[in-house]
């Protein structure tokens, strides 16, 4: 656990970056690649199986823009998920999970699209 954070302020944090890459991937997912994403998402194991699917769905799909940057950003991304979900000794989920949101915002951009900036 982060020095300074109390146990339910990190879940509040991790359930609030879960959620901000399921918003993140419903913009554009389901219209480029065909995966139906859920109302919300509950957890890094969760997400892990949602970029993992979305991964799998952009191996076989023709993407506009360039596709193999998008594909790489989203396999490294699901691999980050699985870290985060796995919570092995010395990860830390919230900086994996952030890492996954990079990675899904990087292979949007790969992709053409409009990327809001976010501070």
């Amino acid at each position: 656990m982060s020095a300074g954070i109390a146990p339910e302020g990190l879940r509040v944090a991790v359930d609030g970056l879960c959620e901000d890459i399921r918003g993140a991937l419903a913009a554009w997912v389901p219209g480029m690649l065909g995966v139906h994403l859920h109302r919300s998402v509950s957890g890094p194991a969760e997400v892990a199986r949602l970029v993992g699917a979305v991964a799998d769905a952009a191996e076989v799909t023709v993407l506009p823009g360039d596709g193999a940057i998008a594909r790489a950003e989203l396999h490294e991304a699901a691999a980050r998920a699985l870290a985060a979900a796995g919570e092995r000794p010395g990860a830390d989920v919230r900086a994996e999970l952030a890492a996954v949101r990079v990675g899904c915002r990087r292979a949007a951009v790969a992709l053409g699209l409009r990327v809001p900036v976010t501070f």
